[in-house]
């Protein structure tokens, strides 16, 4: 009997040293992920802000707390949100519109009023000129910003291929500078 029990200790033993085996590279196969997102997050905060940073929902409330609380002012929870692409837009025209000279001389001259309105693909501006005096009571802007996140190209067939995000308006048919694109893991 001694012998069995000898037996049944042995493979107790070994089953157990198997499944020790297998929690340890379950655990190591999750750090060494989190270890290549957060080296992947670094290098976009970095030098590339279009690429994508991969946050869970505890990250995204602890260092976005603006972007959470625009969220929520949109009646967004945090926890349905599965990306966030953030764009700067600055816009500045600097075409010149002109008038018959004739018209604005006699306005200023005789001390009338004179409305005016000008229309563009992307802005409307009302105002009035008023003797010498120019008021702009209307500033209306229309634009169409397209927002897409694409996979890059592989520099090497060994590189992960990283997801970026680019912005482009309408009306300027330029690209826009993308701050922030982040993907909310769950």
């Amino acid at each position: 009997m001694s012998w069995l029990w000898k037996l049944l200790i042995k493979i107790v033993a070994v089953i157990l040293m198997a499944a020790a085996i297998v929690i340890l590279s379950v655990c190591l196969h999750k750090a060494n992920n989190e270890k290549r997102r957060v080296q992947c997050n670094w290098e976009a905060a970095v030098f590339d802000r279009s690429r994508q940073q991969t946050i869970d929902v505890g990250e995204l409330k602890e260092y976005f707390h603006e972007e959470v609380e625009t969220l929520k002012q949109f009646g967004i929870r945090p926890r349905d949100v599965e990306h966030i692409v953030e764009v700067s837009y600055v816009y500045r025209d600097t075409t010149v519109y002109r008038d018959t000279l004739i018209y604005v001389y006699d306005t200023v001259r005789e001390e009338r009023t004179a409305d005016f309105c000008v229309e563009t693909k992307c802005f409307n501006v009302d105002g009035r000129i008023i003797g010498d005096t120019l008021e702009v009571y209307g500033i209306n802007m229309a634009d169409e910003i397209l927002v897409a996140l694409y996979k890059e190209k592989r520099k090497c067939i060994f590189d992960k291929r990283r997801v970026k995000a680019v912005a482009i308006s309408s009306c300027s048919g330029d690209t826009l500078a993308v701050i922030r694109n982040l993907k909310i893991e769950r």
